[in-house]
């Protein structure tokens, strides 16, 4: 029977406490002294405008649709039954999920308004829902990439996911930038609390399994 249980760093709690500290400050520092927005960068990206980053863009945009989101769990779920399991695909989906989620505690904690999109010289027309900081764009793409390699087995299957996850969440960054709704900090700040969320909940994750499933000790990395 393959393991219920997810690799994580042995200290997962200091590092979670830890990435969150770093995530509301951030923020709120941005929030205090605009320079550290680096404001400037969304319209200099937005300049590299064409039709195929265009498109490009509008399509990441959909990336934290609840539909969309749904769907996208949906084929990682499906996909990781037959790989690794049940157990591990459930885990997966669900510490991506509310590691996403975390994200609104953020949010409404450092308040911090959206760009205008006035300075952009090919504006998309794209409306946020939600406040800045952090992108939960990012902060999806980075839990999702986390979960997915604490499942990975061996180092060239972590390679591989770490690699084409580092481009996705690189990817859906740009995206955010080149549409011009988020500052520069937002996204830093979406991958600091992609990661802590991510970890948070495969923490709890791997402590409701070893009762759940009895299995002895997590696997952990250093």
């Amino acid at each position: 029977m393959t393991s219920a249980l997810l690799r994580i760093p042995r200290h997962w709690v200091i590092w979670t406490i830890v990435l969150f500290v770093l995530t509301f400050a951030l923020g709120f520092a941005a929030k205090a002294v605009v320079a550290l927005r680096f404001a400037s960068l969304d319209a200099a990206v937005n300049r590299t405008h064409s039709g195929a980053l265009d498109a490009v863009a509008i399509v990441l945009d959909k990336l934290d649709h609840p539909v969309v989101v749904v769907v996208v769990l949906a084929i990682v779920f499906v996909v990781l039954v037959f790989l690794r399991g049940w157990r591990l695909a459930i885990a997966v989906c669900a510490v991506t999920g509310f590691g996403w989620i975390t994200t609104l505690i953020v949010k409404y904690a450092v308040a911090q308004p959206r760009p205008t999109t006035t300075d952009l010289t090919h504006p998309l027309h794209i409306s946020p829902a939600t406040l800045s900081y952090p992108s939960g764009h990012v902060v999806f793409a980075a839990a999702l990439v986390t979960a997915l390699l604490m499942v990975c087995h061996g180092m060239l299957s972590r390679t591989i996911v770490g690699i084409v996850g580092a481009l996705f969440v690189v990817a859906v960054c740009w995206s955010r930038l080149y549409v011009g709704v988020h500052y520069a900090t937002d996204v830093v700040g979406g991958v600091l609390n992609g990661v802590a969320g991510a970890l948070l909940f495969a923490g709890l994750w791997n402590l409701l399994a070893l009762r759940l499933f009895g299995a002895r000790h997590a696997p952990v990395v250093a």
